[in-house]
């Protein structure tokens, strides 16, 4: 639900200038530190005493399956096991640590070896193929909300999440963060979530 946090910041800071950025987790952290960005959003955990970051939510994963193949037909969820033995997209890949360093780990701790048949840059990219018929993906579940022809999702039975991490500067009291941390703390009250106490703390410093 990152989508309506940003509409609630732009909303409610009209004088701030947002500008949104795509970068790979190593370029978010130089970014954060060189003074380029304020704040990243992400789903990578790394370490850096320059970088404070907090882990917002787990968000549940789910496989991606092609419309058409059986594993698709009901509303069952399907298994990793199931999954190892399909051709699997992973995206992306590089640079290291990446989500699908994450997703091969979870075939890993369960002792599979997924059959890995692409490697790309994007999630949407991942979808595409999956539409096309040449493999399945692994995906947090907001992806669900991406309606590509063609995609079906599945919960998976195995418990699996990743994060969806915030970080910002060490030291960093702007009032800009203050706010950002404000409406995550508003809108996930709003929706029922747990509050991580590191995002009140940054919303009230008093």
């Amino acid at each position: 639900r990152l989508p309506p946090l940003i509409r609630e910041f732009r909303a409610a800071a009209q004088n701030v200038e947002l500008l949104l950025v795509e970068l790979e987790t190593p370029e978010q952290v130089g970014a954060l530190k060189e003074g380029k960005i304020d704040v990243g959003f992400g789903h990578i955990r790394f370490e850096d005493e320059a970088v404070r970051r907090i882990v917002l939510r787990e968000e549940r994963l789910v496989a991606a399956i092609p419309a058409i193949h059986p594993m698709a037909a009901g509303e069952a969820a399907v298994s990793l096991t199931d999954l190892a033995r399909q051709p699997l997209i992973l995206y992306p890949r590089q640079p290291s640590p990446s989500f699908a360093d994450q997703v091969i780990r979870l075939f890993h701790d369960r002792g599979l070896e997924p059959r890995v048949s692409h490697e790309v840059r994007e999630a949407q990219t991942a979808l595409g193929l999956v539409a096309a018929e040449e493999g399945v993906t692994i995906v947090p579940e907001f992806m669900r909300k991406s309606h590509i022809d063609g995609v079906t999702y599945r919960d998976l039975i195995e418990p699996a999440a990743s994060p969806l991490i915030m970080s910002h500067r060490a030291g960093d009291h702007s009032p800009e963060l203050q706010l950002m941390a404000a409406v995550i703390v508003r809108m996930y009250s709003k929706w029922g979530y747990h509050v991580p106490e590191g995002v009140t703390r940054l919303a009230d410093p008093s």
